[in-house]
């Protein structure tokens, strides 16, 4: 039994959250709601398989183009709901199976109960996103609800911690997963123009891992329709990943910066191999570069 319902599918959801979308613009036009914010990016992946050490590794670079708008609608002096709408674009340039198109609906309930410095903010938040993939596999919906806290600790330092419950639905059995998170991010202000940023994240519940044709227990598998020239399948898993990110942020100007970050993801899992009833251990790694020009509108 899933923890989120489907209300919609990824197909009706995309067209009503472009309207939501221009319903914000028409909202933050009239009101102090925050900047309509852009970004376009690009980013080197290489592992875009998500296949074990040792395996079929392929490597790929994207282009992306991001676009949202966040509207705040005050409750009381303490409280406030923060709605954010986003658009998407991703094109890979090597395997265009996993391309997308994504679009994201996120809501926050945030407290505080003082205005003096220092004081933290407190949310409930949900969100609901849906993806459009070159791969019919892996089209559909993710849905995420949790708590978070938001915490000024000097001039300098911000501090930003959440837990989670994910879940994901796909056309394939595969791609529907979830998972439970826990994450912290430290941004230190360096100079008045350039920040460092770091984060980690750990996650428990369904991961998806390729490989060849495996005669695994109680696991989805599929063959991907992206990567048939090498006969790799997808597997979904129970186990663990730890994610990992660094990254530099430079003003350009008061409305527009450079972005560069890594990130890097680690997981692992176990499975029983049939007929041996063998049971095997197996992990993988991916790093993401990236560099993103951001601009407030």
């Amino acid at each position: 039994m899933r923890f989120f319902p489907v209300i919609f599918t990824h197909r009706t959801l995309l067209p009503i959250q472009a309207s939501i979308m221009g319903l914000l613009f028409c909202t933050a036009a009239y009101s102090a709601s925050p900047d309509t914010q852009a970004d376009i990016g690009y980013t080197f992946d290489d592992n875009v398989t998500r296949a074990q050490e040792g395996g079929n590794k392929l490597t790929d670079q994207s282009l992306s183009a991001n676009l949202s708008q966040p509207a705040t609608f005050p409750i009381s002096d303490h409280t406030r709901v923060l709605l954010t709408g986003t658009l998407g674009a991703e094109k890979f340039l090597h395997y265009d199976g996993l391309s997308r198109l994504t679009g994201s609906i996120q809501g926050e309930f945030q407290y505080r109960s003082s205005a003096e410095f220092g004081t933290p903010v407190l949310a409930l938040f949900a969100k609901i996103s849906a993806e459009e993939y070159r791969s019919d596999q892996r089209d559909g919906l993710r849905y995420s609800a949790g708590i978070s806290l938001r915490k000024t600790l000097t001039d300098r330092i911000r501090m930003f911690g959440a837990v989670a419950h994910n879940e994901r639905t796909g056309n394939n059995a595969v791609f529907d997963n979830k998972d439970n998170s826990a994450r912290i991010n430290l941004d230190y202000q360096l100079k008045a123009s350039g920040t460092l940023y770091m984060g980690g994240e750990y996650r428990k519940g369904d991961i998806v891992i390729s490989a060849p044709y495996w005669n695994v227990y109680g696991s989805a598998y599929t063959p991907d329709d992206v990567f048939r020239d090498w006969q790799l399948y997808n597997y979904r898993l129970d186990g663990t990943t730890a994610l990992y990110k660094l990254g530099y942020n430079l003003a350009l100007g008061p409305r527009d910066s450079i972005d560069i970050s890594w990130n890097r993801a680690q997981s692992k899992t176990s499975y029983v191999l049939l007929p041996s009833w063998n049971e095997c251990s197996v992990s993988y790694t991916t790093n993401q570069y990236s560099l993103v020009y951001l601009v407030r509108f």
